[in-house]
């Protein structure tokens, strides 16, 4: 019997996809989408990867943005994460990424 994937699945799967794009990458590696800007920051915060942002812009808006952010490191947890992914996590597709070589 499968599991049903559920939306939360598909979220972590997608921070997952990120951290593996960027382990396979030489880094430093600077991104600029707000989605992945927001991924790295949670995956930061979880300790699985070194990065480091710009300050946050106050828009007109009201609303507080980060326009870059740029990696510097995949964690000792961040690999272990990545190899315990490869056994139990499917593989779901991806849009291209604004991720980009420093």
């Amino acid at each position: 019997m499968r599991k049903k994937t559920t939306p939360r699945d598909l979220r972590v799967a997608e921070y997952y996809q990120l951290l593996e794009l960027l382990s396979r990458r030489q880094l430093p590696v600077v991104c600029s989408a707000p989605e992945d800007i927001h991924r790295i920051l949670a995956l930061r915060s979880a300790s699985l990867l070194e990065a480091l942002t710009e300050p946050p812009e106050l828009l007109r808006t009201g609303e507080r943005r980060i326009a870059r952010a740029v990696v510097t490191a995949i964690t000792a947890e961040g690999r272990n994460a990545l190899a315990r992914s490869a056994r139990a996590v499917p593989s779901f597709p991806r849009a291209p990424s604004s991720v980009q070589r420093a």
